[in-house]
């Protein structure tokens, strides 16, 4: 069984820092459950100030009062940042009117508050713990598992397979991964986990590889039911998530599936045609070579958006970057390594 996954309202919400506004909220919403998608994504969960406008929440209650009643057949979710998350003792125990799914990013590894890299993956598994104590259905997030080795990552599926979650995924961060690198995660996940947990794929589009690599893992057709992530028009960090309404359009027409499209246009009209007009995303030359150097989109977004320059430019800076800072965006390494850039070329 193939499920889509709609993420438009969470990551999408990293293009206009989920200000979505209440009304375009509540329409996209409605418009999701008459598209017969099969899990609706409505934000994150994190422990910030409220802001009806906004799909960030502090309490599933506020969710609640969203998506009552809820749609028979659409199964609700929400995620949680594991390096930064809402206390446990703030999520409360899940009910028919709350979420039915916590989807919660893990880390392979932080920086603890010395600077030191430490592991993070058993942090993750505890609160991941606490998420099916509380009655979740629970999706684990590894993020970029391309930083991951072969034996690694069997060792993280098997670890969080014994908490026996609905579905692992395989989490193509900074979209960095060839299909052909993805597939080898896909074998080893599905000769690693349980039959009855899903195993699931979120790419980003950062070398257009997210609509084919989708295609691929739906017609492996694995020995288990898979879930593949989209949002409408692509919105999302860096050039964008697998666009919902491509991927559906495929998925009716080759494996029967019955999604109505129309319902994914009313949400581009309604909500998202304004936010691509003042804040756009999609690929570009910039978020290209931020994927062939394996770094953080968020360069892509500051050294081209932001101060204009050329892409040749961006990718002879990014190649000087070290590994440990590819890895968190801030400006101050930015403008470091652009200064270190700019003192070489004036040189020659």
């Amino acid at each position: 069984m193939i499920k889509l996954l709609d993420c438009t309202l969470r990551d999408g919400g990293y293009i206009n820092n989920w200000n979505f506004g209440e009304t375009a909220i509540k329409q996209s919403i409605k418009d999701l459950e008459h598209s017969n998608i099969d899990i609706l994504e409505i934000g994150f969960l994190k422990n910030e100030e409220y802001d009806k406008n906004r799909t960030v929440f502090n309490s599933v209650t506020q969710i609640s009062s969203l998506i009552s009643p809820k749609k028979n057949g659409i199964l609700y979710a929400a995620m949680i940042e594991v390096v930064n998350p809402i206390p446990l003792e703030m999520l409360m125990p899940c009910t028919q009117q709350t979420v039915d799914i916590i989807r919660v990013i893990v880390w392979k590894t932080k920086r603890d508050k010395n600077g030191k890299i430490v592991d993070a993956l058993q942090e993750g598994f505890e609160y991941c713990k606490g998420v099916i104590e509380k009655g979740y259905k629970l999706c684990v997030q590894p993020a970029r598992v391309d930083q991951y080795s072969d034996e690694e990552f069997v060792d993280m599926l098997k670890k969080f397979s014994s908490l026996n979650p609905m579905a692992i995924y395989i989490v193509d961060s900074w979209g960095t991964q060839h299909t052909e690198n993805l597939i080898k995660y896909i074998d080893l996940a599905d000769k690693n986990i349980p039959q009855n947990i899903m195993l699931g794929y979120h790419g980003h589009n950062n070398m257009m590889q997210a609509f084919g690599t989708a295609q691929t893992m739906i017609n492996l057709h694995l020995n288990r039911d898979i879930i593949i992530d989209a949002s409408v028009y692509g919105i999302g960090r860096g050039a964008g998530n697998l666009n919902t309404e491509i991927i559906a359009k495929y998925l009716n027409d080759v494996h029967n599936k019955n999604y109505d499209i129309s319902c994914f246009i009313n949400i581009f009209d309604n909500c998202i045609a304004e936010i691509y007009k003042k804040l756009n995303w999609g690929y570009s030359a910039a978020f290209f070579v931020t994927a062939v150097n394996k770094c953080n989109p968020n360069y892509a977004n500051y050294y081209g958006d932001e101060l204009k320059l050329k892409s040749s430019d961006i990718a002879s800076i990014l190649s000087m970057i070290e590994q440990n800072d590819k890895i968190i965006f801030n400006r101050e390494k930015a403008d470091y390594y652009l200064n270190k850039y700019r003192q070489i070329t004036d040189k020659n």
